[in-house]
């Protein structure tokens, strides 16, 4: 058994191999190995790896999620039958806190790496589905066409206000307005069409249509941020994955204010809390749960959060079990099980 802690960087990889003799027990082998982050370089650490006896199943490869540098490098490894697992980079942060680790360089936080992959055993990556991969990277399209449309209408609105202002400006100005109106409409048309072609997607969707709140947009973003979460069993893992599990301040005869953890997936975490303003505002259950918060002296933006996680609660529940959102729904009561 081995483990191998990759220190990924844009254009360097930093691996550190580790033996496990025994359980509980790891032996560091060589002195590490440096490596283009590119597909030789992919090549080249397969191959250091056959050198050392490692590879395949019995290799355990550890790596922080850094941007998306890390993606074809793990990939790569996926391929070749190595067991994958990324993890957060603050999980390796706090473990080098533990040991008192005081240095930071590339080597070392691949040797790091590696400890933390031979002591804690991280839970295993799995690559996602090509379409999720494709709806991601058009919803994310999305999300920069809209923010760069907000810059130009500030943009235009600026310059129409000078005192002089100037024709040629404000004709470039609108001709980007009008590229990015363009392209939202293309890439919201490519997003429909991907949903409709996958019937899972089109499936889960649907599913998540049916909550109040949760539009067709909403619930593709719903699906790619949380499309390596499938393992998950409880809604409170999702919470903490959105940043939305509560965090509370107390020590001894010291209580302070509870708050969000807000450590996670920011797009899932506004999403959630977008549909929460939504529903917030209807004649239903959610409405009524919002309103009650309230009543009871809650600050309105503290019921929003409640709301948030009520939903990415049912949200959870709805694809786990296939069922649309029945309103009427009660959970059984465990003495009558």
């Amino acid at each position: 058994m081995f483990v191998l802690g990759l220190d990924v960087g844009k254009s360097e990889l930093y691996a550190r191999l580790l033996q496990i003799p025994e359980p509980g027990k790891f032996v560091p082998l060589g002195t590490g190995k440096s490596v283009s982050n590119t597909a030789k370089g992919h090549e080249q650490l397969l191959a250091w790896l056959r050198k050392s006896g490692a590879g395949g199943e019995g290799t355990s490869v550890v790596m922080e999620s850094t941007s998306v540098y890390w993606e074809r490098v793990a990939m790569t490894l996926y391929e070749a039958g190595c067991r994958i697992s990324v993890v957060n980079a603050a999980q390796i942060k706090f473990f080098a806190k533990s040991t008192l680790r005081r240095g930071k360089t590339d080597k070392l936080d691949a040797d790091l790496i590696g400890r933390f992959g031979a002591v804690m055993h991280p839970a295993r990556w799995m690559p996602p589905e090509a379409d999720l991969v494709e709806l991601r990277a058009l919803l994310h399209a999305r999300d920069n066409i809209v923010e760069l449309s907000t810059v130009e209408a500030g943009r235009h609105h600026a310059m129409d206000h000078r005192y002089q202002p100037s024709s040629k400006a404000l004709g470039f100005c609108e001709a980007r307005q009008a590229l990015l109106a363009q392209q939202l409409v293309e890439v919201n048309d490519k997003v429909n069409a991907l949903v409709l072609t996958s019937v899972r997607l089109q499936t889960d969707v649907t599913l998540l249509r049916s909550i109040p709140g949760i539009g067709s947009l909403t619930a593709a973003l719903l699906l790619v941020e949380t499309m390596h979460l499938s393992e998950m069993e409880s809604s409170n893992q999702w919470a903490a994955y959105a940043g939305l599990s509560p965090v509370p301040r107390q020590s001894g005869n010291f209580t302070g204010r509870t708050h969000i953890s807000k450590i996670g997936n920011a797009r899932l975490r506004r999403a959630f809390y977008l549909c929460a303003l939504t529903a917030s505002r209807m004649k239903n259950g959610f409405g009524n749960f919002y309103r009650h918060l309230t009543s009871q002296g809650k600050p309105k933006k503290v019921a929003l959060i409640a709301l948030a996680r009520k939903l990415l609660r049912v949200a959870f529940a709805v694809l786990k079990s296939g069922q649309k959102f029945n309103p009427d729904y009660r959970r059984p009561s465990p003495m009558a099980a």
